[in-house]
C-alpha cells in the first residue's frame, strides 16, 4: 500500500511539473492568460510549489498587475525565503506601485543575497529608503 501511494504521490507532482513547463511556453509565448491558468493548476496540485507562484508572479507583473504579483511573490518567498529571483521580482514590483520602503528592503536582502543591483539601481535613482 505504502509503494503504491508514493507512485501515485510522484506521477502527481510530475503532473504539477507539467503544468509549469506548459505554463512557461504559453508565458514565452505572450499567451498570459493561458499561463496564469497552468501555474494556478500546478499550484492546486503541488502548493508548496515557489516556482510556480514566482512564474505567476512575472506574468502578473507582465500584466502590470504589481499588486497581485507582490502577492505571489511573497506566497513564493514564505515558502522559500532565500529565492534571489523571486525577492528582486518582488522588489522591482514594489518599486513600480511607488512603495520604496518595501522595494528598499527587498533590494537590502538581496545584496546580502549576493545580488546587489536593485539595491545599486534604487541608489542611483535616489529612491533608496533608509
Amino acid at each position: 500500500m505504502k509503494k503504491l501511494f508514493f507512485i501515485f504521490l510522484v506521477s502527481l507532482c510530475a503532473y504539477g511539473e507539467d503544468y509549469l513547463l506548459q505554463g512557461d511556453s504559453q508565458y514565452a509565448k505572450g499567451n498570459f492568460n493561458k499561463a496564469i491558468q497552468l501555474y494556478t493548476k500546478a499550484i492546486s496540485v503541488n502548493p508548496n510549489n515557489c516556482t510556480a507562484y514566482n512564474n505567476r508572479g512575472l506574468v502578473y507583473y507582465e500584466l502590470k498587475d504589481y499588486s497581485t504579483a507582490i502577492s505571489d511573490y511573497s506566497t513564493a518567498i514564505g515558502k522559500q525565503p532565500n529565492c534571489l529571483g523571486t525577492i528582486i521580482n518582488r522588489g522591482v514590483s514594489y518599486s513600480r506601485l511607488g512603495d520604496y520602503k518595501n522595494a528598499s528592503k527587498d533590494a537590502r536582502k538581496a545584496c546580502a543575497l549576493g545580488d546587489c543591483e536593485l539595491l545599486d539601481m534604487l541608489k542611483s535613482s535616489g529612491i533608496l529608503v533608509e
